[in-house]
């Protein structure tokens, strides 16, 4: 069956909100409206949307406002314009902005359907052409000079060319950050290739979750010997057969890990484990630092493009596709995967998967 569109229309009209509906009625859109930008922001913090439909003047924050926040924070969302006040200006700062197309007001059925089918279109073109394009750039061109960039400094780092002087220590600190943070991307970015390639259909090959998955990642010397000073401690008391694609369940271990280090608190230990519980195996990877605040697990984990801003993470930069890849991984492998924390102490993410 064919996921649906999922679509947020904002209209302080109720009139043009009831006309969109009657019109995109017979479509394979799963439709939600809102009677202002203030709302509508709300709820798509709590939903995955496609398309987002915004009149530009509205009481409160308008059209334009709306545009801003969704490029910043959801650029994964197409924002569509439609406004009874469209001048060449108002037009020419929406498309500037990001906006996808607009709709002047008063709009026919034809009209709109157009402009929402093409979005619809244009997302799937971009999904299955432009991104694996994008992928293949990337790869070629970003990949190796920034890990040699990275390994250089990391060298210089270690002193192993003599003792570097504190202000000196501060910018290798800082060209470590940076280059960890475009290797985020770069990793990111071709795993969420793979997976729009592989289109995470069922896997009936057995592997062993042990040797094919977890340890080919914590073995990287990246990982086991960070820079952070952070030692992985294991207790993987099971050795479980699954069903599964090894190399889509070590992008999962691999970011679980990652993060770990890049949030965690430098010299505390990184606690791995594997274990059965009710007939299924739960892999959990736990790390002291600053920790999840329940709202954020509730309403931004695992949410594609988004951003977590704890204190205590200042400077850290990411992706925020990470978390949602895994998710989505763990999902179509037929597990789930969670999160426990207390805020500024610890946070264990726990995946849990069934065995062959």
């Amino acid at each position: 069956m064919t996921k649906k569109t999922s679509i947020m229309i904002i209209d302080d009209e109720d009139i043009v909100l009831k006309s969109c509906l009657r019109i995109l009625a017979r479509e394979n859109y799963e439709i939600d409206t809102a009677f202002s930008g203030d709302h509508a922001l709300i709820e798509i913090e709590k939903k995955d949307y496609d398309i987002v439909i915004t009149d530009l003047m509205m009481p409160g924050i308008g059209g334009m406002e709306v545009l801003k926040i969704l490029k910043e924070n959801r650029p994964d969302i197409t924002v569509i314009i439609f406004t009874g006040f469209a001048t060449v200006d108002t037009v020419r700062e929406a498309l500037k902005l990001g906006a996808f197309d607009y709709i002047p007001k008063p709009f026919t059925p034809d009209e709109l359907r157009s402009v929402v089918n093409n979005a619809v279109k244009a997302r799937k073109d971009e999904s299955s052409s432009q991104m694996l394009d994008l992928m293949a750039i990337v790869s070629h061109e970003l990949k190796s000079p920034v890990s040699a960039v990275h390994t250089t400094a990391e060298t210089l780092y270690k002193g192993y060319f003599g003792n570097l002087e504190p202000e000196q220590q501060r910018i290798i600190e800082s060209i470590l950050r940076n280059c960890q943070y475009l290797e985020d991307i770069i990793r990111n970015y071709l795993d969420l290739s793979k997976m729009e390639m592989d289109k995470l259909e069922s896997f009936k090959e057995e592997i062993d979750f042990v040797d094919d998955v977890i340890m080919p990642v914590i073995e990287i010397p990246e990982y086991s010997s960070n820079i952070r000073n952070m030692p992985l401690e294991t207790d993987l008391s099971v050795k479980p057969k699954i069903f599964g694609d090894a190399n889509l369940l070590k992008i999962v271990v691999t970011n679980l890990v990652n993060n770990a280090i890049k949030y965690g608190r430098e010299n505390t230990p990184i606690k791995i484990s594997l274990y059965e519980q009710d007939g299924k195996f739960v892999f959990a990877v736990e790390n002291q630092g600053v920790g999840i605040s329940a709202d954020d697990i509730e309403n931004r984990l695992f949410k594609r493009f988004s951003r977590l801003k704890q204190k205590g993470t200042e400077g850290i930069k990411g992706s925020g596709l990470g978390l949602y890849m895994c998710r989505k991984i763990i999902d179509k492998h037929r597990g789930s995967i969670r999160v426990e924390s207390e805020q500024g102490s610890w946070v264990r993410f726990l995946v849990t998967i069934p065995g062959a």
